[in-house]
């Protein structure tokens, strides 16, 4: 899911079920181990990445100090996984939307959240 949206409810990527495989290059994945690949629902990350688009997300890579501005795949307890840009700027931790419609959401304060991976690369389908 997006900003907005419910997303997959599983907080960690060994419980997700596998439903297709993909082949990439080695050089697009450094931990292949940790890499998984989600497809997108929502809207608050477009124009960059669109609903049903896949995303590749290297879960060894969770560290706030090391993904401000990166795009990151995110855990809340109720709402599920969420796609989001990370910032962090003067102690605070925000999820934030490519799509203005969507304001920002503060992560700091709210200890209901994970972060679960860098997003790497995505893809889409052609017209």
């Amino acid at each position: 899911g997006t900003i907005g949206q419910t997303g997959g409810q599983f907080a960690d990527f060994d419980s997700a079920m596998a439903e297709e495989m993909i082949a990439a290059p080695a050089f697009w994945c450094p931990d292949p181990v940790q890499t998984n690949c989600l497809r997108v629902k929502g809207t608050s990350m477009s124009p960059l990445i669109n609903d049903g688009d896949i995303v590749a997300v290297d879960g060894s890579q969770t560290n706030p100090e090391e993904l401000n501005r990166k795009i990151v795949v995110a855990w809340h307890r109720e709402n599920g996984l969420s796609l989001a840009r990370f910032i962090a700027a003067d102690g605070v931790h925000l999820l934030e939307s490519e799509n203005r419609d969507y304001s920002p959401v503060t992560v700091e304060k709210d200890r209901k959240w994970q972060i679960l991976g860098k997003v790497l690369w995505w893809i889409r389908k052609g017209p």
